[in-house]
């Protein structure tokens, strides 16, 4: 008999909602951890999280001294502060519900009380660890370049705790009320009002910052009581909550796994186009596989969006920094967008040709390159033409760099092409 109570008040304890929300965020964290490994291996960590983190590092450690870009100089406060208001618009509070507990949690209201207040108190303190790691980023920036007093961005800090509060409860319910247009426009317009209010404040001064902080707390305390005592609404709530929870897998995971397409019906791109390369290129033969490696490029889904993400963030790694460093960077980004095209190369070749119709690999492997090297020229031009006016100081170094660092990308595609035949040869 006393063991069977000794057991039910074990069941009964294990059931409490203290316990019953950190069981959810131990499974949350781990489920996290177990996406995270998924994506990031040791070639992620090597060959991109590591050499990008140096790299990062070394521009921060340039701040601090004196290397502050020259755009970024005649920016005004208000523009830097736009980057606290974006990671606010990203913050959504994470309250462990669940669709089931709709069962046994909206019955007992002190159990589900329980369970949303850990988790406002949880985003609460999770938006503060982010805040100071946003203050880090732009602590800098206030110091050596605005002059900003420690006071002040002690206060401006606190402000975009709050701000990140505010917004994130706001965001939250939007969602929550998305039936309900009047509540869901009063949450909108609230986003905006926040929004102008902790621009204004932020480049007004400490006491405008300290009143903004105060009148950004209280609409969060008063946000996240109607929280708590919210009754209705839980399908919503719970919908919200599970959408929120999945947002960082899906980010993780939205490369890593394929999607069904639907067949295409027909090509939106070059439908009746002509021969695209040059005859000097190589023989008709060579030509015509390097033309449909091309075509394929352009007409894939995401193509277009992964090749100008990868200009852009060669562009920023280029242009920012001293002019040493961009002879490292440049090459460098060279290199792996070639290593990225080898990689389309190799999915094309694979998959274009039945086994029925295999194609001859000397021909496949001399069509390497005249297919990559052709991608390759519009961010070899960029790239070069960017550390042309960094190394001048003048627009016209973007034509003496940006012809010549053209060619030397083709001439990369070319020289990458023959060294990773070789290699499969010698394999």
């Amino acid at each position: 008999m006393s063991r069977f109570i000794r057991g039910s008040v074990g069941l009964a304890g294990f059931a409490r909602p203290g316990a019953l929300f950190w069981r959810r965020v131990r499974d949350y964290l781990d489920w996290e951890r177990q996406n995270l490994r998924l994506v990031v291996d040791w070639v992620v960590a090597l060959y991109i999280i590591i050499p990008f983190g140096l790299l990062g590092g070394r521009y921060y450690y340039g701040f601090w001294n004196g290397e502050i870009p020259e755009a970024m100089q005649s920016l005004p406060l208000a523009v830097l502060l736009l980057v606290p208001l974006l990671t606010a618009l990203a913050s959504r509070p994470i309250l462990m519900l669940e669709q089931a507990d709709a069962v046994f949690l909206r019955q007992c209201p002190g159990w589900l009380a329980g369970v949303t207040v850990r988790g406002l108190v949880m985003f609460a303190a999770f938006q503060a660890i982010k805040t100071l790691l946003v203050a880090a980023i732009l602590l800098p920036f206030l110091r050596e370049l605005y002059g900003i007093a420690w006071g002040t961005i002690v206060v401006l800090g606190l402000a975009i705790w709050t701000l990140h509060l505010a917004v994130g409860m706001l965001v939250h319910f939007t969602i929550v009320f998305r039936r309900d247009r009047f509540k869901s426009n009063a949450a909108a317009g609230g986003l905006l009002a926040v929004s102008a209010l902790f621009l204004w404040a932020a480049s007004s001064g400490a006491a405008a910052g300290l009143a903004a902080a105060a009148a950004l707390g209280t609409v969060a305390a008063l946000l996240m009581r109607k929280r708590t005592t919210l009754s209705h609404h839980f399908e919503e709530s719970a919908a919200a909550d599970t959408a929120v929870r999945f947002r960082f897998a899906a980010l993780l995971l939205a490369r890593a796994i394929d999607k069904p397409r639907p067949p295409k019906r027909k090509a939106l791109l070059l439908r009746r186009s002509g021969p695209l390369l040059p005859r000097f290129a190589g023989s008709w033969q060579i030509r015509q596989i390097a033309d449909a490696a091309l075509k394929s490029a352009l007409r894939e889904r995401g193509y277009a969006g992964m090749y100008l993400q990868f200009l852009v963030i060669s562009l920023a790694a280029a242009a920012i920094g001293p002019v040493w460093l961009g002879w490292i960077v440049v090459p460098l980004m060279l290199l792996l967008f070639s290593m990225w095209l080898r990689g389309l190369w190799i999915r094309f070749a694979g998959h274009a040709f039945p086994p029925v119709a295999a194609m001859d690999s000397v021909l496949l492997d001399s069509a390497c390159a005249p297919a990559v090297g052709v991608q390759m020229l519009p961010l070899a031009f960029a790239l070069s033409a960017c550390l042309g006016v960094k190394v001048y100081a003048a627009w016209w170094g973007a034509v003496v760099f940006g012809l010549p660092g053209a060619i030397a990308g083709m001439i990369l595609a070319y020289m990458l092409a023959a060294f990773w035949h070789k290699k499969e040869q010698a394999a």
